[in-house]
């Protein structure tokens, strides 16, 4: 790309700056400027001019600081320090700008600043630069919003299905042990929240409790997050060096969520650490020694992820030790109307507002829909209902929901869904036929009476089914 060498100076020779050769070479660099030691401009080439949306001649003779109100320039000649490969955005263009003092007589005499964004490469480049800032800056809003949130206790796992109170009910157990915990379910199930209960019903409640959502954090980052660093461990490192996330959870509990999303030379990496229960940081050859209860989750069959190759199954053995599954809402739908009424009273005092429930004909639309994505799914559509609603109580036309809903049920089923279907309908025929005599209704379906019983829970039949006499 030709740039055009026409550079404009308040001064023809420049003798005080010697500007009369570097004119020359500059206006053939395109982007560039200089300004003498009070901020002023004594020369600017007319592409810079352009890119800055001004004409060369009303920016000459003026201070950098009544061009453009955000320039470091000004910093540059105070300090004598230059500023490099700063990153500049004008008139929605990304500029990569280099501002450099000039010294004359072991004095500060002025400055040049040079914008390298002049080619499509380079374009390029600064974009996938900003990518990445932006990635990492994500990353650590997010890290700070998990960390600083509310913790929620074993309270806040609300429900009325036999196999939530089941296993709410054996996070007691679990919370007692340092043993690995694995949870697993679909995304929006609430595994967080039961990550949170266990640490909170634990000896280290009043330890710290650190997230990390290991797909949300770029590669580059992780171990440095993870183990923490010392001063100088790589380009861009803080001084005196990091601690990480395995220190600030010491005597506490530490949750990988999406832990699917590993390299398997990370999960080598953890799986060292937890069996030795100590860590090197980056940059380090000296171990520290960690006491932490490690929480992991997944919405990922890990299994099969080991039976592929994609997931080391030393370290799934490691990570498995105690496995709670959370089933989705759409197989725990009794629990719709508890939900329902407790985010109704959450959003009353965020919102502050007086909504009293929600209309039989609404409820029954949230439990004929098949929750993709599960409570975080339901609760958005509360929050939904509750910007739409007139009150006192949410409606069918609050949620936007009954085409879905009814898309939902004309969906075709899953194969697990029909055998699940056909089961449930089997058992009922059997216990209908036996008069409700669980011993007589299992030899009709030609199972053990305790397959049975399990079968009764799982579907959630024990309240609809007349209990006789075993005998």
């Amino acid at each position: 790309m030709e740039h055009e060498a026409v550079c404009y100076s308040r001064y023809d020779q420049g003798p005080e700056y010697g500007l009369d050769m570097l004119e020359r070479s500059l206006a053939a660099l395109g982007h560039t400027c200089i300004v003498d030691h009070e901020g002023r401009y004594i020369y600017i080439t007319k592409t810079y001019a352009e890119q800055l949306g001004l004409a060369p001649e009303q920016v000459i003779g003026r201070k950098i600081s009544d061009v453009l109100d955000d320039s470091t320039v000004p910093n540059v000649l105070k300090t004598g320090q230059p500023i490099r490969e700063s990153l500049y955005l004008r008139n929605n263009t990304i500029n990569l700008i280099n501002r450099l003092p000039i010294y004359a007589g072991g004095k500060v005499v002025g400055a040049v600043a040079q914008s390298l964004a002049t080619d499509d490469k380079t374009v390029r480049q600064l974009q996938n630069r900003l990518s990445k800032v932006v990635t990492e800056l994500n990353y650590y809003k997010e890290k700070v919003r998990l960390n600083e949130g509310k913790r929620v206790s074993a309270d806040a796992i609300v429900t009325r299905n036999e196999g939530m109170i089941a296993l709410k009910e054996s996070l007691s157990t679990v919370a007692r042990t340092r043993s690995s915990v694995l949870i697993t379910g679909e995304s929006g199930t609430g595994k967080e929240v039961v990550s949170c209960a266990i640490h909170d019903l634990s000896p280290r409640k009043d330890k710290p409790f650190i997230r990390l959502n290991c797909a949300a954090i770029p590669d580059n980052l992780l171990e440095a997050e993870l183990f923490g660093y010392e001063e100088g461990a790589f380009t861009g490192a803080l001084k005196g060096g990091k601690m990480g996330d395995f220190e600030a959870a010491n005597k506490g509990t530490l949750l990988l969520d999406e832990v699917d999303s590993l390299t398997l030379n990370m999960q080598s990496k953890l799986l060292r650490a937890i069996q030795e229960r100590e860590i090197k940081k980056v940059g380090s050859i000296k171990s520290i020694p960690i006491d932490v209860r490690f929480i992991f989750a997944t919405n990922k069959d890990l299994a099969s992820m080991v039976r592929e190759g994609k997931f080391r199954e030393d370290f799934y053995y490691r990570i498995n030790v105690i496995s709670l599954e959370i089933p989705p809402l759409r197989e725990r739908l009794d629990d719709i109307p508890l939900l329902v009424d407790h985010f109704i009273q959450k959003f009353n005092e965020e919102m502050d507002m007086d909504i009293q429930g929600i209309t039989p004909k609404a409820l029954d639309l949230l439990q004929h829909y098949h929750w993709p994505g599960n409570i975080r799914e339901l609760e958005n559509h509360v929050e939904r209902a509750f910007n739409y609603t007139a009150g006192p109580f949410l409606d069918v036309s609050d949620f936007g929901l009954a085409g879905e809903a009814a898309e939902a049920v004309k969906l075709p089923i899953s194969l697990r869904e029909a055998r699940e279907t056909a089961e449930r309908d089997a058992i009922l025929r059997a216990l209908q036929q036996a008069d409700g005599n669980k011993k007589e209704a299992a030899q009709i379906l030609e199972i053990d009476r305790s397959l049975l019983y399990d079968k009764l829970r799982r579907y959630n039949l024990v309240q609809d089914v007349k209990d006789k006499a075993d005998t």
